[in-house]
């Protein structure tokens, strides 16, 4: 396993402004997976260059993840990545909108780092793919502190998108189907909410 291809993936989309979770966000993330081994199948919405599915993968050798991108060209780099690690066996990159991927399978883990506004509508679209245990983690639910302290931000057009997502973390918090924490200090904001 080559970390400097690794880091070069990771610095790169940092460089370039990919939208790739932050380190301690993606620590917090792979601790996870390490401490519950009965994760197994994975659905990622929000591939982005394919850094988070490679760094799930290389946890444990039997995790088989399915991973969504709108977006062709980060799509086509995303599986470039993959392959360049040896990972295509057991990463599977879908380009599609996640609200429009359909499947029977049902997964232990789902996360979530895609369009924010859309993270209600994710949810919903994908509770039909758990079963009691399996755990949504959500990241950005703090965007950049802006959804506590809208001062921070004058775009009209963030506003917008950072009161939808606060009124998703209230929803998820009061979703009686899940037992939800909210972790404001990791990352961008992180929930984890387990199916009840």
């Amino acid at each position: 396993m080559d970390m400097d291809e690794l880091k070069d993936i990771h610095d790169r989309a940092r460089q370039e402004h990919v939208p790739i979770m932050k380190d301690d966000g993606m620590a917090f993330l792979l601790k996870y997976l390490r401490e519950h081994e009965n994760i197994r199948d994975i659905l990622e919405c929000g591939t982005a260059v394919g850094y988070s599915a490679i760094r799930m993968a290389e946890v444990r050798w039997d995790m088989q993840i399915d991973t969504l991108e709108i977006d062709p060209a980060m799509y086509e780099e995303a599986c470039r990545n993959i392959e360049m690690r040896g990972l295509q066996d057991r990463i599977h990159c879908h380009l599609c909108d996640a609200a429009d991927f359909v499947t029977d399978r049902i997964y232990d883990l789902i996360f979530v780092d895609a369009a924010k506004s859309q993270y209600r509508r994710y949810l919903e679209h994908f509770c039909r793919n758990t079963m009691p245990g399996s755990v949504f983690i959500f990241d950005n639910l703090n965007f950049h502190g802006i959804v506590d302290d809208p001062a921070l931000s004058g775009n009209r057009g963030t506003l917008q998108m950072t009161r939808k997502i606060k009124t998703f973390r209230e929803h998820l918090l009061n979703d009686d189907r899940f037992e939800t924490k909210f972790y404001p200090e990791i990352g961008d904001g992180v929930a984890v909410a387990r199916k009840k």
